[in-house]
């Protein structure tokens, strides 16, 4: 049985929502250090399950690096010299900027969906831990995506992961997809809201399916954590990307009124 090390949490703060996974990256890189919560969970979390302390050849791979800031900036810095980390996201505009902005020479960025195994294939059997920060709570099954990360581990390979299991920026989401102005907007699209947000589950059920498929959990805790922005301003801007790029439909003039809806339900009490 292969150790593993495994985390959810339950973010109470404001997530970016993309309705279509076709995200513009220049935009979304705009702030390449995560919040707070997730700073937290790779520099303090991590450690204290061990990692950062081995001078061995680690083989890692970050699930969902997005355009590579964390990548380079945070998880590089658990490892050391000699380890090889494989950076993968599912949009190619990601990677590309990634390439771009961060690149280095211990880290290889690829386009890869954690949930397709014909694309991961290629490292079956060769990963000594696989790390993921604020990536799973967008996937279509998680279940899927848990299992591939599973047969891509070594023995005694580690895993971990950091995800919102509900945040008020969803449950703003669902009021607005439910909402007589704003429900048209959601026609046909992918909401990406987590079934989490709506079925309330609790870290035990994460555990579970874990388990059930093979993995050692070694810690695996639900707690809520308040990200802090250090302006309304800088909030509003973060709300505010959803509607600049993950619905192309939505028109320049509804966009203004659009997020500051949003901003006005993230902001309720």
């Amino acid at each position: 049985m292969c150790a593993r090390s495994y985390v959810t949490e339950r973010n109470s703060m404001k997530r970016i929502i993309h309705f279509k996974m076709n995200l513009d990256a220049v935009l979304y890189s705009t702030r390449y250090v995560p919040l707070e919560s997730a700073q937290s969970f790779i520099l303090k979390i991590l450690p204290q399950m061990g990692w950062g302390k081995s001078e061995g050849d680690d083989v890692i791979l970050d699930v969902g690096c997005g355009p590579g800031g964390t990548t380079r900036h945070l998880i590089l810095s658990l490892f050391s010299s000699s380890s090889k980390i494989f950076a993968v996201d599912s949009i190619p505009d990601m990677i590309a900027l990634a390439r771009k902005h961060n690149s280095c020479s211990q880290i290889e960025y690829r386009v890869a969906n954690i949930e397709d195994w014909s694309v991961l294939e290629r490292w079956k059997n060769q990963i000594t831990k696989v790390v993921s920060i604020l990536c799973f709570h967008w996937l279509k099954d998680q279940q899927k995506a848990f299992r591939n990360v599973y047969h891509l581990l070594r023995k005694e390979g580690e895993a971990a992961f950091f995800f919102a299991l509900r945040s008020t920026f969803h449950a703003s989401v669902l009021d607005m997809q439910n909402s007589s102005r704003w429900s048209h907007l959601f026609n046909g699209v992918e909401n990406y809201v987590p079934e989490s947000q709506f079925k309330g589950y609790a870290d035990s059920y994460y555990k579970k399916m874990l388990e059930e498929m093979g993995f050692e959990v070694l810690y695996c805790q639900s707690v809520e954590k308040i990200d802090v922005f250090s302006s309304e301003k800088e909030y509003r801007g973060f709300s505010r990307l959803p509607f600049a790029f993950g619905m192309k439909a939505l028109s320049c003039e509804t966009r203004p009124p659009a997020s500051a809806r949003l901003f006005q339900y993230t902001s309720r009490p």
